[in-house]
C-alpha cells in the first residue's frame, strides 16, 4: 500500500466526481466508496485473531497475483447482487480500483527508495528489513499528506476516528463480494466474515498503536522486538508521529532520476506526480469497469496486467498462499 491517510485523502479528492460519475448518494454509499480505496489492506490485519489469520494471505495474494483477473471479478461479484447490496458493492468496487490505481502509481517509487536503503551496507539494515523500511517509508509519506492536506498532525487529527466508516450493512455487502472474488480469482473458498472482521480488526489495530506522544509506540516495540528477537518494529514504523510539514524525504520533490524497479524504466517523476497521474486515471477507469463489455480482456487493457506493486505479472500467474 501506500499507508491509511493517503488512500483516504485519494478518495477523498476524487468522491465528489466518481459519486456524480455514478450516482452514489446515501452516506452508505459514500462510505463503501472511500473503504474501498483502502483496497485489500484490512486483510494483513486478520492476524491478529486466532481464529480467522488463516484467511490473512489473501491480502498478500491480491496486492500480488492476476490483477485482471480480480478488477473483473470484482465487478462481476457486485453485479451478482441485489438490491441495495448491489448499490454498495458497486460503490465499494469503485474505490477498490481507485486503490489499486494509486497503489500502482506509488509503489515503485516506494521500492526504489526501500530497495535502495536495504543496499546500502548499513549495519542491521539488509534486504530482510524490507517491510519494516516499506512502512517507514509509507508513514512518512502519510505524514506530509496529511499536514499537506488538512494542516493538521496525528494529535488533532486521529487516523481511527476518521477512516475505515462503514456500517454493517455496508461490511455485509462487502463481505459476499470478497467471497466470491477469493473463489473465482484465486479458487478459495473464504470464511463468509472475512472481510468485515478484517476491517474491525484494522479500526483495533489503528486505535491500539495511536501513539501521538510517542510512549506507546515505543513500548509497544519494546515487546514487539523480543518477540520477533530482531532490531525492527513493523508497529513502531507505522505509528503516525507529530510531524508537522507537506515535504518527506521519500517524495522526490526536487524530480531526482530514478529507476521503476520492476520496468526498470527511468524517470523523473515525483510522489506528488504520481498521485495526480493515478488521480486523472480514475474517472476514465471507472466508466470503463462499469461499462456494458467490460470483460476480462478489457480488464487486461486496464490493468497492462501490472499487479498493485506495478510489476507486470502474467495473467494466470501462479501464487503462494503462505508468502
Amino acid at each position: 500500500m501506500p499507508a491509511i491517510l493517503t488512500h483516504d485523502f485519494f478518495g477523498k479528492s476524487v468522491v465528489d466526481d466518481v459519486s456524480r460519475l455514478r450516482s452514489f448518494a446515501t452516506e452508505d454509499e459514500r462510505c463503501a466508496f472511500l473503504l474501498g480505496n483502502q483496497g485489500p489492506d484490512p486483510l494483513f490485519y486478520l492476524c491478529i485473531d486466532p481464529l480467522m489469520s488463516k484467511w490473512e494471505p489473501l491480502g498478500n495474494v491480491m496486492h500480488a497475483a492476476r490483477p485482471a483477473r480480480l478488477i473483473y471479478a470484482m465487478r462481476e461479484a457486485a453485479e451478482h447482487l441485489e438490491g441495495a447490496d448491489r448499490i454498495v458493492a458497486r460503490a465499494y468496487m469503485a474505490g477498490f480500483v481507485c486503490h489499486y490505481l494509486l497503489d500502482r502509481a506509488v509503489h515503485p517509487l516506494v521500492y526504489h527508495w526501500q530497495h535502495g536503503l536495504t543496499a546500502a551496507g548499513v549495519e542491521g539494515l539488509g534486504p530482510e528489513s524490507g517491510q519494516f523500511v516499506h512502512a517507514e517509508i509509507e508513514r512518512d509519506l502519510d505524514e506530509a499528506v496529511l499536514w499537506g492536506v488538512e494542516h493538521k498532525t496525528v494529535r488533532d487529527y486521529r487516523p481511527f476516528d476518521e477512516v475505515l466508516q462503514a456500517s454493517p450493512k455496508v461490511l455485509s455487502a462487502v463481505d459476499k463480494v470478497y467471497f466470491y472474488v477469493a473463489l473465482w480469482t484465486y479458487g478459495r473458498a473464504i470464511d463468509p466474515r472475512t472481510f468485515s472482521t478484517a476491517v474491525k480488526e484494522f479500526r483495533l489495530v489503528q486505535r491500539a498503536f495511536y501513539s501521538p506522544r510517542g510512549a506507546k509506540a515505543k513500548a509497544f516495540a519494546v515487546v514487539e522486538r523480543a518477540a520477533r528477537r530482531g532490531d525492527h518494529s513493523l508497529l513502531a514504523a507505522m505509528s503516525h508521529r507529530v510531524r508537522e510539514g507537506a515535504v518527506s524525504d521519500f517524495d522526490n520533490r526536487d524530480r531526482a532520476a530514478w529507476e521503476n524497479p520492476f520496468t526498470h524504466e527511468a524517470t523523473h517523476e515525483s510522489f506528488e506526480d504520481l498521485f495526480e497521474d493515478a488521480r486523472a486515471c480514475v474517472l476514465p477507469a471507472l466508466a470503463e469497469v462499469f461499462s456494458a463489455e467490460f470483460d476480462e480482456q478489457a480488464s487486461q487493457d486496464l490493468t497492462g496486467n501490472l499487479n498493485f506493486e506495478g510489476e507486470p505479472v502474467a495473467v494466470d500467474g501462479d501464487f503462494d498462499w503462505e508468502q
